[in-house]
């Protein structure tokens, strides 16, 4: 026989109404990692994080004559253009996409009118085919500061930065993709 007095009532108790709301903090604050990780992703382009002195890296890769820059935090050097420009390359082509002279000779002139230093930034992929994605950076650079040269731009006031990703970390539409921005 069971006893009604014995069963125990089910009313919510503190404990399990306090364990709700810090699962519910807890779900929000992964949500607030989450979107700051996709942000800072984004960003990506505007100021690549990994931070090394030039001079501590012998083994960046260069283009010459154009002096390399070793890449550096967001906080360390903000590009004076809010949205940089990019060209997106076919996969595996050295060559400039069609309309892009246009896009590299409104940037020249954005340089020359602010006497900014006109940058390219491209990254490539360490792993089994470092040499050739490496290469074709250089490529790539050689062929966007030959445009840039043709509209006008000295040398001096060009840079490349040639910043190597870990296998993994770059999508294939980020390895095609050259920023330039105005420093």
């Amino acid at each position: 026989m069971s006893n009604p007095k014995s069963a125990p009532s089910r009313k919510p108790t503190a404990a399990s109404s306090s364990r709700t709301v810090v699962v519910g903090v807890v779900v929000v604050l992964i949500v607030i990692a989450l979107a700051g990780i996709v942000l800072a992703g984004r960003n990506s382009a505007d100021a690549p994080t990994a931070a090394a002195p030039v001079a501590s890296a012998p083994s960046t890769p260069t283009v010459a004559p154009t002096p390399v820059v070793a890449a550096t935090s967001q906080a360390g050097s903000e590009p004076t253009s809010s949205a940089p420009d990019e060209v997106t390359f076919l996969a595996g082509s050295d060559k400039l996409p069609a309309g892009t002279g246009a896009k590299v000779a409104d940037v020249v002139q954005r340089a020359k009118a602010g006497d900014k230093t006109f940058r390219v930034t491209l990254r490539y992929v360490t792993g089994a085919n470092k040499a050739r994605d490496l290469e074709l950076a250089k490529a790539r650079a050689a062929a966007i500061r030959h445009e840039a040269m043709a509209d006008g731009i000295t040398g001096s006031k060009m840079q490349t930065e040639l910043v190597e990703m870990p296998e993994g970390s770059l999508s294939p539409r980020d390895a095609d993709r050259a920023v330039i921005t105005l420093r």
